[in-house]
């Protein structure tokens, strides 16, 4: 397996874009089961191509591909400076974004997409967080194997639902 992670560059925000919603609609989408007008919606607002091409645009935010024989099969998003919602720590970044497509779980790609996460963090931040559905075991010991650690709770509604994270952290610097 020929796995390349690099960062992003404006030229990707429609494979990012694609990357997002399959991944997403993976991910989550036996959870809108009835609601999938909400999903649909959910999708076009937040993996628009021309809201990923301002997203990369942005000196505030950091995108890395991962690539495997050149197919991309996974991306991780960190916005830079953004404290967790009532925290006490003011210099922290946030891993906002790390998927794989399903058919290349547990090959290691996401582990190396959180290798450059880390670094760029370390370099620039006392904290990083993230915030994880609750009841996404798998994703919760991934994220408990880099040292994360549970932080509080929070919820994001997307249409009629509204789903219960766990945030989490660890210290970056």
């Amino acid at each position: 397996m020929g796995l390349q992670i690099r960062p992003a560059q404006p030229a990707d925000a429609a494979v990012i874009a694609l990357l997002g919603r399959i991944t997403f609609a993976e991910t989550f989408g036996h959870l809108f089961v009835g609601e999938e007008t909400d999903l649909a919606q959910y999708l076009e607002r937040t993996f628009g191509v021309a809201k990923i091409e301002r997203s990369l645009d942005k000196a505030s935010n950091a995108y890395w591909l991962a690539a495997v024989d050149r197919l991309p099969v996974g991306y991780a998003k960190l916005k830079l400076g953004s404290a967790p919602s009532g925290g006490q720590q003011k210099d922290a970044d946030q891993l906002q974004k790390i998927y794989v497509l399903q058919s290349f779980l547990g090959q290691g790609i996401g582990a190396a997409l959180m290798q450059p996460i880390i670094g760029a963090a370390r370099q620039r931040a006392s904290f990083l967080w993230l915030d994880v559905l609750r009841e996404n075991a798998r994703a919760i010991e991934f994220y408990e194997r880099f040292g994360f650690h549970a932080l509080g709770e929070d919820t994001y509604a997307i249409g009629v639902r509204t789903f219960h994270f766990l945030l989490m952290g660890f210290k970056a610097g």
